[in-house]
């Protein structure tokens, strides 16, 4: 296991540090937040851990990260001292800007510890789930489609709707279901930003599959995963009449 560690104040990177050395975490500082999300793009198996003044600087930096397609854990410590949001009120709010787990500082080095294991073997276990498609096997933590002879690179937000369908094939997917999924309630984008992603979904997965695709339309409801494809029917004018 790997952790990338970053806060603005070094005591703080220092008491994290040590705490992980102590068990032989491997464990590198980094201060600049803007270094520390290039560094975990670069290391996409690392832990990302880091420090902020409250849940709401917390939700942010995670809101940042996963914009940039930052797909590490994500592991938050949180000063509740002088926050507007405390307890559980505070760490909901992480952790639904995507947060993997939270600890409030001051922090208990052995929990710390615990908690990171903890993470690292779900993230493993994550990290095996695949999806059958016609042609092509769909790798949601990796958020690509790897086929015989190339691999086709997925967005977070493809990743993911693409995850929600495949694990319910041939049950009706609605948008709000996809919403949820993609914003865990939180509504940053109307509803037709779906439609968008479904659009520059297929077009990718036409590539990886030779031409057939898995998502069916259910016009006005939503959307459905089909295993063994199917191959879309296409007007004159470029525009999909089937599927």
């Amino acid at each position: 296991m790997r952790v990338i560690v970053c806060s603005p104040i070094p005591g703080i990177a220092i008491e994290i540090s040590v705490a992980l050395g102590l068990v032989d975490i491997d464990c590198e500082v980094e201060p600049s937040p803007q270094q520390f999300g290039s560094l975990l793009y670069r290391e996409p198996d690392a832990i990302g851990l880091f420090w902020s003044m409250g849940p709401v600087s917390a939700a942010e930096t995670c809101r940042r990260l996963r914009m940039g397609d930052i797909r590490n854990a994500l592991f938050a410590i949180i000063e509740e001292a002088n926050a507007d949001f405390t307890g559980g009120a505070g760490r909901a709010l992480a952790l639904a800007a995507g947060a993997d787990d939270i600890q409030p500082w001051p922090l208990d080095p052995s929990e710390l510890v615990a908690r990171l294991f903890a993470l690292h073997r779900r993230r493993r276990s994550a990290d095996d789930d695949t999806y059958m498609l016609p042609g092509c096997t769909f790798h949601p933590a990796r958020g690509q489609l790897i086929g015989a002879s190339s691999t086709v690179h997925l967005t977070k937000q493809e990743s993911v709707l693409l995850a929600t369908l495949a694990e319910r094939p041939g049950m009706l997917i609605t948008k709000a279901m996809c919403m949820l999924a993609l914003y865990q309630g939180h509504d940053e984008a109307k509803i037709k930003i779906i439609d968008v992603y479904a659009c520059k979904l297929r077009k990718k997965i036409l590539a990886a599959t030779g031409g057939l695709d898995v998502i069916e339309t259910v016009w006005g409801q939503g959307y459905r995963f089909v295993p063994e494809g199917y191959r879309p029917e296409v007007s004159s004018q470029g525009k999909r009449t089937i599927g």
